[in-house]
């Protein structure tokens, strides 16, 4: 999210009356997004990272990404039903970038149709 150039924030009233909206919208998005790119493999993953629309990105694989990404480590209890946030990202993230470090011109090689 960048800095608020046009128009004004939102009082926290004001904000509170749109909770539901925003609460149902991102949880139909997420299901959209976690359907459309579950097979998807191959991403260079970072914690925080984000790619803005039509941001160049010279050091990465692709010129420019036309999607916002961020990403969050999940803890799923399948037992009881129950999805968390990790805690542990100190210690998870070194283990997922293993293959970036050792093989970085291998992450470039991701299949997107």
């Amino acid at each position: 999210m960048g800095l608020l150039s046009e128009g004004n924030p939102l009082s926290w009233k004001e904000t509170r009356t749109l909770a539901e909206h925003v609460r149902q919208h991102g949880i139909e998005q997420f299901i959209n997004l976690y359907n459309k790119l579950r097979d998807r493999t191959g991403d260079v993953l970072k914690w925080g990272d984000e790619a803005s629309a039509l941001q160049p990105r010279p050091h990465q694989c692709f010129p420019a990404m036309m999607i916002k990404v961020e990403y969050i480590i999940v803890k799923f209890d399948d037992e009881n039903q129950r999805a968390t946030v990790s805690l542990k990202s100190e210690e998870l993230l070194p283990i997922l970038q293993e293959k970036e470090n050792t093989d970085p011109k291998s992450m470039c090689k991701i299949n997107l149709s």
